[in-house]
């Protein structure tokens, strides 16, 4: 076994081996990662770890493993401290240690884009799992030194890819109207189909940013001139201290029209108890409905 990785293959050696680079952006981007601003190696683990959901691990020059997430438990069976200070190629399958071996010479020269390949690990049981990988060169961060490998399980990535599809589909035929409000920019991620046929807008003025409920003029859609004044003291308490809020109110649709309707906002908050984002259900009242 080699004790260090070999970087000095020229591009005629990257394409000799058939290595195939894609630049499709990844859920997260390790760059952000490696850009924080730490006080410590120890902190800067800390935040890699904290921030990765999937398997992350820091390879230094030589090949060895600097560090590794807890996801390695979960997803290859190890415990973090067998595989560090070992070389990163010991759980790489033979046939793969080129390609992964050409990404890291391949991320030095495509420093501002992370390198994507789709590359196998071997777990404990001496079984393949097959990930979508990104490689980042971090030789030069003063921290790290090395390479940021970040890793989605392939298998996991489809059954997530299935579940949102099904929630999508779910939620385009319930009747209640739905959105999801990002608090940090304030603007609406996603609505579904009875949304749209309650409030008359369109996909394209409401998703991507355009819509802020929470501003003139939207604000005053939401909750009408004959909304009850406490209610709206409610729904303003209930926002400040990141609380619930559910009540009738009347409400404005794109058209101008008038409808009274039970409303709730619904705070959710990360794995930190950081608030992470708002669901807003709405459903009218026929029976005091405005016109």
């Amino acid at each position: 076994m080699n004790k260090d990785i070999d970087t000095s293959q020229t591009d005629d050696d990257l394409k000799a081996e058939g290595l195939r680079i894609s630049k499709t952006t990844m859920p997260e981007d390790p760059r952000k990662i490696s850009a924080s601003k730490t006080d410590s190696e120890d902190d800067f683990l800390k935040i890699l770890n904290r921030q990765s959901r999937e398997l992350s691990m820091v390879i230094n020059l030589e090949g060895k493993i600097k560090f590794c997430s807890q996801a390695i438990k979960i997803l290859l069976g190890y415990e973090s401290s067998r595989l560090i200070g070992n070389n990163v190629k010991e759980i790489i399958p033979v046939q793969q240690w080129v390609a992964f071996r050409a990404a890291l010479r391949a991320s030095e020269e495509e420093s501002e884009e992370p390198i994507y390949i789709n590359c196998g690990f071997i777990d404990i049981d001496d079984k393949r799992q097959h990930f979508s990988v990104s490689v980042v060169d971090a030789r030069h961060h003063p921290t790290i030194e090395g390479y940021i490998i970040h890793a989605h399980l392939i298998s996991r990535q489809k059954k997530l890819e299935h579940r949102l599809g099904l929630r999508d589909a779910a939620l385009s035929v319930v009747k209640e109207a739905v959105i999801v409000i990002d608090p940090k920019i304030q603007k609406v991620l996603y609505a579904n189909q009875a949304f749209y046929d309650l409030s008359g807008f369109s996909s394209s003025e409401i998703v991507g940013g355009k819509l802020d409920i929470f501003k003139s003029p939207y604000s005053e859609m939401l909750f009408d001139d004959r909304t009850d004044a406490k209610e709206i003291e409610k729904f303003r308490k209930a926002i400040s201290n990141n609380k619930k809020y559910q009540g009738r109110i009347y409400s404005k649709k794109k058209n101008g029209d008038v409808f009274y309707n039970r409303f709730s906002l619904t705070p959710t908050f990360d794995s930190e108890d950081n608030l992470q984002y708002y669901v807003a259900n709405a459903s009218e009242i026929q029976s005091r409905k405005k016109g």
